[in-house]
Formats: C-alpha cells, structure tokens, sequence
C-alpha cells in the first residue's frame, strides 16, 4: 500500500524539507510526499530536483478568493498554517487516495511510520499529543495535540474533521500573532468527531517540550520509555547568520543532543549538498542573528541590542543555550 503524505515549506525550510524526505526513504515502506511549495524558489527547486517520491505543489493551486482573503489579513507564518488543512483536502479531492497524513517539514523519522498506522487501525483522523513534559506544559496556549503527525481517510467523518480545522486556520489573523486556533482546535477532535484515535506511542512526536521527561536509551533507533522512536520534532532549528547551528530554547542534555540532534545536523548537511549540487546559488534556510558578544554591545550600543544581549545571557545561565558550529556534529560523525 502506497502512503501519501503531505508538508509544506518555503525557500527557507526547503532543505529541511529534503532531510525530511530523506529520513521516509530510509524508513517508510511505498509512499510519496507531497510538499506544497509556499513561494516560487521552493517549487522551482522541487521540480529540478524531479523525485519521484517528493512531489511539489504550488501553493496558487489552492487560491480560491475566499483563501487569498485570508492570506491579505495573515503573516506569511500564519498563512502557512491556514494551507495545513488545505493541503490534505486538495490531495483527498485530486487524487482519490484512501487517505493523506500531515507532516511537519522540520521533523525526521528514525524508525517506519507503520506503527503509528496500526494504531490508527480502522479510524479515519490521527491526533499526537504534546505529551508536555511537566515544566514546559503549553496546553493553554498551544493545545494538547501538535499538529505534526495528521492522517484523514477519504471518508465522511475525516472530511467532516477537516472542515473544522479550515474553518478554524480561517480565524488566523496577523493583529492576534499568539492566538493558535487551528491548533487549539484539535483539543475538541476526540469528544466532538467519529473515528479519532489519539496516538498513544511515545515514540511519536518526541521533541525538545517533551524528551526531557522520557527515560531515553541511545540506540539506532535511540527509544524513549522502551519504545523505538519513530519521529523528532526540531522546533526552532535554524542556523546563525555565522553558519553556527541553534537547536533552540529548551535545556537540551548531552544525551539528547547526540541522539537526535547530531543525525539531524549531518542530515540537514547531506540535504544541503544535494540541494547545491542542483543549483550552487541556492543558499536559503532557516537563519537567526548572531548573538552578539558583550564587547559589542559596548561598541554599538541599542537597547534592541542590549535586550538580545542579556537574552543570551539568561539562556547560559538556565542551561538552555544551545549553539553549536558544525565541526561539533562533525567530529562525532563516525562515533
């Protein structure tokens, strides 16, 4: 049986994207990716790429009036977010598969999804829990469940979860930048809808909110609570403008580093280069700031500068600043 997934990524999570594809060919059986391309850099790129398995859309395919009115009043992020359910109907309504699952582009898979499909069984929507670990719990603002791992069957009680969900992207708008209502919404998925099965495998969507409350095992896969993982979620990777790698906010030990974040950083790279390989001028991705150092901000003072400055310097001091250059990946890379 051939598995359709879905994602979507601009010019900036492109490679992302491609790691993420690579990760499904290492681990899923037959499927193909559809990847809605959110600007022209990102189409133009899939179509040289010309996978057979990661196939792109254009965003345009899914302008109606009532979308792009929508877009007018949305940021590019929030619009992103309005095309997640839009891209699963588009796929259910063009191609007639059984059914299409979601995908974040910013995760990769360490073991086959087809575990999380046998749980799923003969229901027709699958929700993953945060699965919070107590000290970063984000329920009130961000939900119970992540957008991050989402299968819709072709069938009437999917198709009915899926109008709920457009009609809550639809409420997006760039004057409520922390309102998240086409994530808070799949709160009331399990009590309002048939046929919702709420994944109970912690090996899915394991991610830096949450693996800290795991016991983890290193391993190949590496597994959490005695479970193979199947997928991490890389919440706020980007690069420095230094090329430096930021793994994000959230504490991170050692362990957690090795086991997911290195084979992250060397799939990104791999990703990177067969993307150049294509087109040397392709240089787009993920990017933060430089953190600046104290001398200077003696040499440039601004109040901007000085917040960002003292930033870093309550990251350090919680544990929670993750910064790394690429030959700390790299040096690791045969054990």
């Amino acid at each position: 049986m051939t598995r359709t997934f879905c994602t979507l990524f601009d010019k900036n999570y492109l490679v992302q994207g491609v790691a993420l594809h690579a990760s499904l060919r290492r681990h899923a059986r037959d499927f193909r990716l559809y990847a809605l391309c959110m600007d022209q850099a990102a189409f133009a790129m899939l179509e040289r790429m010309r996978s057979d398995t990661l196939i792109p859309l254009s965003v345009e395919e899914l302008v109606t009036p009532e979308v792009d009115a929508v877009r007018a009043r949305t940021t590019h992020g929030q619009f992103c977010w309005v095309c997640q359910p839009l891209v699963c109907e588009h796929l259910l309504d063009r191609s007639g598969v059984d059914s299409v699952t979601y995908l974040e582009s910013d995760s990769m898979f360490f073991s086959d999804p087809e575990a999380l499909f046998e749980e799923l069984g003969e229901r027709s929507v699958s929700l993953v829990p945060h699965n919070y670990s107590s000290e970063f719990d984000n329920t009130e603002t961000a939900g119970r469940f992540c957008v991050q791992f989402n299968a819709f069957r072709n069938d009437r009680r999917a198709r009915a979860v899926l109008a709920d969900w457009k009609q809550s992207c639809f409420r997006y708008d760039r004057s409520a930048p922390r309102a998240y209502p086409g994530q808070t919404c799949l709160d009331d998925w399990p009590a309002r809808f048939e046929g919702v099965a709420v994944i109970q495998h912690r090996g899915a969507g394991v991610a830096p909110w949450n693996v800290r409350g795991y016991r983890l095992d290193a391993g190949n896969p590496p597994r959490v609570e005695g479970m193979p993982v199947v997928f991490y979620h890389y919440h706020q990777y980007g690069r420095l403008r230094s090329g430096h790698h930021e793994l994000g906010s959230y504490p991170l030990t050692p362990g957690i580093i090795d086991a997911f974040y290195r084979p992250y950083a060397l799939a990104i790279e791999k990703a990177r280069r067969d993307v150049r390989a294509i087109d040397p001028s392709f240089v787009h991705r993920r990017e933060y700031p430089d953190h600046g150092t104290f001398l200077d901000l003696v040499r440039q003072f601004s109040v901007p500068r000085a917040n960002d400055y003292l930033e870093v310097v309550k990251r350090k001091l919680r544990g929670r600043y993750n910064v790394f250059p690429d030959s700390y990946f790299s040096s690791r890379e045969d054990g």
